[in-house]
């Protein structure tokens, strides 16, 4: 004959946050969604999206997973080239700066979405995905920024359908 354990509260010795998880658990989630209009840039130079979500880690040792889904455009206008894509962080109100995982020689330039395709547009629908361990208890907004890659004419966020979707997890450790 098993056992039945019902709780409707669990509450820390002193406050909640005494509350350990197990490690892997998910302590929260955040969802934004964008369904404005296109973001575009020509800029060679990683710009930001105004694409944003937001979150305040429980625990300063939390990873936080993010995970984005959007759909993706590149310009070519007669040459060949794509759209570089990473995600960027503010701490308590501070300046953005890269997420630590997408810095480094074979993360220079991001996600990419490539094409040869010398006159067209290339779309594609695409989901990214990193982790972060930011070691703070203050806000953080993630934002995704895009840059145009080699010859193409320009890199773009949203640009004829969909839209983009930002999920944050915190998972404890």
């Amino acid at each position: 004959m098993g056992s039945t354990l019902t709780v409707d509260n669990i509450v820390g010795a002193t406050t909640a946050a005494n509350v350990k998880m197990p490690a892997g658990s998910i302590l929260q989630t955040i969802t934004s969604v964008a369904h404005g209009s296109a973001v575009t840039t020509a800029s060679t130079s990683h710009v930001a999206s105004g694409i944003i979500a937001s979150i305040t880690p429980k625990y300063n040792n939390s990873i936080i997973m993010l995970y984005f889904s959007a759909s993706f455009t590149t310009l070519n206008g007669n040459g060949t080239g794509g759209s570089g894509f990473k995600f960027y962080k503010s701490v308590g109100g501070g300046a953005y700066g890269v997420v630590t995982s997408m810095t480094g020689t074979t993360q220079s330039l991001g996600f990419l979405e490539y094409t040869s395709n010398a006159s067209n547009y290339n779309h594609s629908i695409g989901t990214m995905m990193v982790s972060d361990s930011p070691a703070t208890t203050s806000a953080i907004n993630y934002q995704l920024y895009l840059a145009r890659l080699g010859s193409s004419n320009s890199a773009s966020l949203q640009r004829d359908w969909g839209g983009a979707h930002f999920h944050l997890m915190e998972i404890s450790v």
